[in-house]
C-alpha cells in the first residue's frame, strides 16, 4: 500500500471515528436536533473542498449521469448520517458505532454482484470476521 492511500486510509479513520464521538456528545446535549447541526458542518466541510480544488465551470463539464449518481451517493449517506442521529440519541456509542461500522462490507458485496469487482477468499473471511466483530462488540 502506499503512503497516500494510507494516509487518506488513516485521515478517514479518524475522521469519522472522532466525528461518531463528537456526534453522541451532540446528541447528549441536543437530541435528534444534532442531525441538522451535522449536516452543517458537512455542508461547510464540502463547500471549503470545492474553493480549493475545482473552478465552478469543471463540477458542472462532467458526465451527467455521473452527477446523479454523486448526488445520490450524497443522498443515501445524509440518510445513512440521520439514521446514525437517531441511534445515538437512543443507544450507546458502544453499541452504534460498531453496528454502523461494517457497512464497507456492504459496498464490498455490492461492488461484487453489480460491478464484477473480484471479492478474493481473503476479503470474504474478512467480511465474516468485521461482521462477527460488530455482533461481540455490540453485546
Amino acid at each position: 500500500m502506499d503512503i497516500t492511500t494510507f494516509l487518506l486510509a488513516l485521515l478517514a479513520l479518524f475522521g469519522w471515528g472522532f466525528g461518531s464521538f463528537l456526534a453522541k456528545l451532540a446528541t447528549n446535549k441536543i437530541g435528534s436536533t444534532a442531525v441538522f447541526w451535522d449536516m452543517v458542518g458537512y455542508v461547510i466541510s464540502v463547500l471549503i473542498y470545492a474553493v480549493i480544488v475545482y473552478k465552478p465551470a469543471v463540477l458542472l463539464a462532467g458526465d451527467k449521469i455521473g452527477i446523479w449518481l454523486a448526488i445520490g451517493a450524497g443522498v443515501a449517506g445524509g440518510i445513512g448520517g440521520i439514521a446514525f442521529y437517531f441511534l445515538m440519541t437512543t443507544k450507546d456509542a458502544s453499541i452504534v458505532a460498531p453496528l454502523t461500522a461494517v457497512y464497507p462490507a456492504l459496498t464490498a458485496i455490492l461492488a461484487f454482484i453489480f460491478l464484477h469487482e473480484q471479492l478474493t477468499f481473503v476479503r470474504v473471511v474478512g467480511i465474516i470476521l468485521a461482521t462477527m466483530a460488530v455482533v461481540l462488540l455490540s453485546l
